[in-house]
């Protein structure tokens, strides 16, 4: 089942039951903007047809990362614009290899039909990169598309819909479970989840899990950090990894997961070579020059001859 709720006036989320997930659209003057376009083509086009119930207008496509829960579905939704963080031959390679991981555990799980539903789905990449900020303007209200940096994934992004104090934050927080941390950057989450709230958001959309507000994901965000520093400590052999499962803010199995995550990164970036000195070479010593000084004597007359 799936309904829409409009958080502030022509900003939308659809709510499904597929992965708990929250898709997003943003209605402008002369367009709109689809965030996310759900786990296949059946479900992109289910999507797509609650889209053009909103509005009938020309839209374009965002990707929050590229989980294949957040864009195998846009097939549904033709030629357009599609933005995203990442290069095509990494969402293409990434999108086939979980596809086929993800059909061999559904027929192993006795569910044929969703392993052919993912046969079916035609893999849509990306076709305009985002890079850094990327205004788009919709018609009588712009959007901003940030790259996020790496966090949940190495390729996230951000809508920000500043006219309604709207935050589409895809999978960089999660409502209603644990975020998942199986391709995180434990270390660095924290500082990306306190730098995108630092326009205090009103509404912020998990990817998954129902809207929440600013103080929701403040909460959150001190959990991220809680969580690293809890797996900087096991690295570092202050604290074990089962006293760190113990206290930490999210479930036993997610704080094993974040200690590994940590583990295959380097402890601390390695410190960069010194500067080459570069001293100048020896002057001669200075030689004041010698100067001779001439005497001027004023031109006066020969004095006259004596008799």
């Amino acid at each position: 089942m799936s309904t829409w709720t409009e958080l502030a006036s022509g900003v939308w989320v659809w709510r499904t039951s597929a992965l708990d997930l929250s898709l997003g659209l943003v209605v402008g003057d002369h367009s709109c903007l689809v965030i996310d376009t759900g786990v296949d083509s059946e479900h992109g086009y289910e999507f797509a047809r609650a889209v053009r119930e909103i509005t009938p207008l020309p839209w374009q496509v965002v990707y929050t990362h590229d989980h294949y829960d957040h864009w195998f579905g846009t097939e549904a939704f033709g030629e357009t614009k599609v933005w995203a963080v990442g290069a095509v031959d990494t969402y293409l390679s990434r999108g086939r290899l979980e596809r086929e991981k993800l059909s061999v555990r559904y027929r192993k799980d006795g569910e044929a039909d969703k392993a052919r539903r993912l046969g079916r789905t035609r893999l849509v990449p990306p076709n305009s990169p985002l890079v850094g900020t990327v205004p788009v303007d919709l018609g009588g209200r712009t959007v901003v598309l940030r790259q996020a940096g790496f966090a949940h994934s190495d390729n996230d992004a951000v809508v920000e819909v500043s006219d309604a104090s709207v935050l589409f934050a895809g999978d960089l927080f999660e409502a209603g479970a644990d975020p998942s941390f199986s391709d995180a950057h434990p270390q660095q989450w924290a500082a990306v989840a306190d730098y995108l709230l630092s326009w205090k958001p009103q509404h912020v959309v998990p990817g998954h899990g129902d809207p929440q507000d600013y103080w929701w994901a403040r909460r959150q965000a001190r959990d991220f950090a809680e969580a690293a520093r809890l797996a900087h400590e096991v690295r570092t052999g202050l604290i074990t990894a089962d006293e760190a499962a113990a206290h930490a803010p999210f479930s036993e199995a997610t704080m094993r997961t974040v200690i590994a995550r940590t583990a295959e990164f380097p402890s601390a970036p390695p410190a960069p070579a010194p500067e080459p000195q570069i001293h100048p070479a020896p002057q001669p010593p200075q030689v004041r020059p010698q100067y001779i000084e001439e005497i001027w004597i004023p031109p006066f007359p020969d004095p006259p001859e004596r008799n």
